[in-house]
């Protein structure tokens, strides 16, 4: 089976992000600001979206605490940034302005595109039962999204692409061959996760509060035995 709406969703990026290039000197500065805000307002509206789904606040917030911990201990986010620092130099992608800021900003755009909760979910979804309702919804979102990404950040915007496809194909299949094992508990509160992310990485494109998203990362994963543990506790 292959992830048609996976597929589409990365046509999306690619295509918002060279669109956005092309056209960021065409587009007044005064339009591009109040853009990225009103993205972020849009992000943080998702993820109390997701977050009202939970099954378990405990779990949630457990997976949250312990994931961010350990995301701070083994610098995640700086792990990732080199990563990706590495990528745009090998593919000779130009870095404007402040290498820092840039590569800061590169990260949420990161971790919005490639590990928001309605991502993984949608993907999830499409590999278990064939639909790709959620998909095809955020794709259309993130043209706007990606667009919008790459007044900031240009051309190399595309780089994301690939780990972006890599993730959702592995959620796609992981969907396929292994929903049917997955406590349906532990599916909510995995999308209150990604929701409580999105929610943060909100604040962050709307400059209202930085933090260092993918650093919460590790919280997606330990949410499962999370949910397990307090269902055994009877929370």
């Amino acid at each position: 089976m292959i992830p048609r709406g996976v597929i589409l969703d990365c046509c999306c990026v690619l295509l918002g992000t060279n669109c956005g290039t092309l056209l960021r000197n065409k587009i007044p500065g005064r339009l591009q600001e109040p853009l990225m805000v009103i993205f972020g307002m849009c992000a943080i509206a998702i993820g109390i979206v997701s977050v009202v789904k939970l099954e378990s606040l405990p779990a949630v917030l457990l997976a949250l605490i312990l994931g961010t911990i350990i995301g701070e201990l083994i610098d995640l986010d700086r792990k990732i940034k080199n990563g990706f620092l590495h990528g745009l130099r090998h593919c000779n992608f130009k870095i404007e302005g402040d290498r820092e800021a840039y590569m800061r900003f590169y990260l949420v755009v990161v971790v919005t595109l490639c590990a928001s909760g309605t991502n993984i979910f949608g993907a999830f979804q499409e590999g278990a039962t064939g639909d790709m309702t959620i998909l095809m919804s955020k794709a259309v979102m993130d043209i706007f999204a990606a667009a919008i990404f790459a007044m900031a950040l240009g051309f190399g915007m595309n780089l994301i692409v690939v780990p972006q496809f890599l993730i959702l194909s592995l959620c796609f299949y992981g969907g396929r061959f292994g929903m049917a094992y997955l406590n349906p508990s532990a599916i909510q509160n995995f999308i209150a996760v990604g929701g409580l992310m999105t929610f943060i990485l909100g604040l962050n494109i709307a400059k209202i509060k930085e933090v260092r998203a993918a650093n919460m990362l590790p919280a997606l994963v330990l949410v499962f035995p999370a949910t397990a543990l307090f269902q055994l506790m009877g929370a």
